[in-house]
């Protein structure tokens, strides 16, 4: 442990006082203040791209990230053996409760924020390995579709009690999936890729409640940046409400007030609206809860598979009158 603060403070402009291990991070009490020292999982040439992203957002006066601390070298990392490390402010605050209209909102328009703050990030950092999903959702779509067929034949061979269940339901989301594919390619959705080709904005791709700060004073921190790409911001609009309506049976009039408090930041135009329904159609959570059934790592047992597919098919009628709600405001 000593050893490790030494090294700590040969990287950074430090001093370390004492510091304590809280899940997956260091927690350093330092002469700077409180400080998170972290491992991270992906390549440096990845992190450039990241670190440009957050720098490009600070730039733009969109403070209120985990900005990376720079080492003694001006490098927003370091290297102990071949592992990767990065050190951050500690921020004082809370997970998000996105159950409290309150919070949910100030979460959903800090998301419209982000989007702006990021448009224009062409000041991409040397030697970083840019991301760039714009256009590959109609691909993904393609794969999803077939992977349905792939299970059915996987399930006809296994019989267990999912494959029972998946074969007595999956004939309903294979088509509602077919219908978001042809939909999706009859859409502007390529035309919509063209035009944040030229502005340059990226997502965060993980805007959940866990990358999502609430400080004492109702601020909005954003952390966790680890999948940062180029792409439209309807991508993350779309995942966060799936995250929070799944938990609340699709509420409507929630899923209206997300898009109303979104759009009143940074407006959507009707192009947009339609790739929300034509997103929120799919069927993810059922597809997602398949495939990782068929082609995951079972990290859950045959009983515990077959309750979470019970609890994404007991969504459906929900689901359902929201995609239609949904489908009339466009």
């Amino acid at each position: 442990m000593i050893a490790l603060r030494e090294e700590i403070t040969q990287f950074f402009d430090i001093e370390v006082f004492y510091f304590m291990p809280i899940r997956d991070i260091l927690v350093l009490s330092t002469g700077s203040g409180l400080k998170c020292f972290k491992r991270v999982d992906y390549s440096v040439e990845t992190l450039l791209f990241i670190h440009g992203g957050k720098e490009h957002l600070v730039s733009r006066g969109f403070i209120d990230i985990d900005r990376f601390n720079l080492s003694k070298e001006g490098l927003p990392y370091v290297m102990l053996g071949d592992e990767i490390y990065v050190l951050t402010d500690w921020i004082d605050a809370r997970e998000c409760e996105l159950e409290n209209p309150i919070e949910l909102k100030a979460a959903t328009e800090k998301l419209a924020m982000l989007h702006e703050a990021s448009i224009g990030y062409t000041n991409v950092p040397e030697g970083a390995r840019v991301r760039d999903d714009l256009g590959k959702l109609l691909t993904r779509f393609e794969k999803r579709c077939n992977e349905f067929l792939r299970m059915r034949k996987m399930a006809e061979k296994k019989k267990s009690m999912f494959d029972y269940e998946y074969l007595f339901t999956y004939s309903y989301y294979f088509d509602l999936a077919k219908e978001a594919l042809e939909k999706l390619k009859n859409s502007n959705y390529l035309k919509l890729c063209d035009e944040a080709r030229e502005k340059r904005g990226f997502i965060h791709r993980d805007y959940s409640y866990h990358n999502i700060l609430y400080t004492h004073d109702g601020d909005v921190y954003i952390i966790d940046f680890d999948y940062l790409t180029y792409d439209l911001r309807i991508v993350d609009l779309t995942s966060f409400m799936q995250k929070v309506l799944k938990r609340i049976h699709w509420d409507i009039k929630t899923g209206e007030s997300i898009l109303n408090w979104y759009s009143n930041v940074s407006p959507l135009n009707k192009d947009e609206l339609e790739l929300v329904y034509i997103i929120l159609l799919f069927p993810y959570r059922y597809w997602k809860t398949c495939n990782r059934y068929y082609n995951g790592k079972k990290s859950w047992s045959e009983k515990a598979f077959t309750n979470k597919l019970h609890e994404v098919i007991a969504e459906k009628e929900f689901h359902y009158d929201f995609i239609r709600w949904l489908e009339k405001q466009i």
